[in-house]
């Protein structure tokens, strides 16, 4: 099943603008590795904001959500090991 477009957004609101400028920066590799997906990541202080647009399957797209919100989690996890 192919859509023209679909369009997600993610917002998380990180403890600190340091952790929501590492997680910009560790995804924009992969933000320019998808075909038919465009990614948009930006910060505002605290907070990280995915922009997500994609011509690709609902399923496609669900897996890219869940390879980014699994990428943040280890972000996170390495962020609060290295900071405790």
């Amino acid at each position: 099943m192919n859509s023209s477009n679909i369009q997600a957004k993610i917002v998380i609101t990180c403890t600190n603008e340091n952790i929501s400028r590492i997680i910009e920066k560790s995804l924009e590799p992969e933000n320019k590795e998808l075909t038919k997906t465009d990614i948009e990541t930006k910060t505002e202080a605290e907070t990280v904001i995915i922009d997500i647009k994609s011509k690709s399957s609902i399923s496609s797209l669900r897996h890219t959500i869940d390879d980014i919100i699994h990428t943040i989690a280890v972000i996170e996890r390495v962020y609060n090991t290295v900071n405790n």
